[in-house]
């Protein structure tokens, strides 16, 4: 369960990292030029729309992932996240998402996976490569094979839970209607 015990989850996001940095940079250097310039400033609707922004930026480019935990795989995506035992798991498959299968349910994770040209160099390396001749997703999925439990009688097997990311959620709400506030008062 989300890392108890102080055991640190592997992360894995594909892209999204560079731009999410730079947009956060450039919401922050925008709010921060809006307070101390000397003219006469952004329109009062600016400021919440730019925290709107912000948080967007984390939320779209920062927020989704995979994580591997200890007995379950979390996808992270914008505003809810899925953890699925892997005693549950029926089959994974990292393409340009991830794909985790329980039972007759198909869960996606839209914060990791591979381009085409990625997946078409790890077929020609076969599943016997070297681990250097593979991609990292590649490799992940692997990781989550390895982990999955044979369905017996006597795995535990958990269940598959969802997760609202409720901070994002109540900022954008909040943030979105402080815009619309400010710009239909002010």
């Amino acid at each position: 369960m989300q890392s108890e015990g102080g055991e640190k989850a592997e992360r894995y996001s594909s892209g999204g990292l560079v731009s999410g940095v730079v947009g956060l940079v450039a919401v922050a250097a925008m709010l921060g030029y809006g307070l101390v310039s000397d003219r006469d400033g952004f329109a009062p609707w600016a400021y919440p729309a730019l925290l709107f922004a912000g948080v967007l930026v984390w939320a779209v480019l920062l927020r989704p992932a995979v994580l591997l935990h200890r007995d379950e795989v979390e996808l992270r995506n914008v505003l809810h996240s899925r953890f699925i035992p892997f005693a549950r798991i029926t089959s994974v498959q990292i393409n340009q998402m991830t794909v985790v299968v329980v039972d007759e349910d198909r869960f996606v994770g839209s914060g990791f996976g591979r381009s085409r040209l990625t997946i078409n160099r790890d077929a020609k390396a076969g599943p016997d490569g070297r681990p250097e001749q593979h991609s990292v997703g590649w490799l992940v999925e692997e990781k989550v094979r390895r982990r999955m439990k044979p369905h017996d009688g006597f795995t535990e097997r958990g269940e598959v839970r969802r997760v609202w990311a409720l901070p994002e959620i109540v900022a954008l709400a909040v943030l979105g209607v402080a815009t619309l506030v400010t710009l239909l008062v002010g």
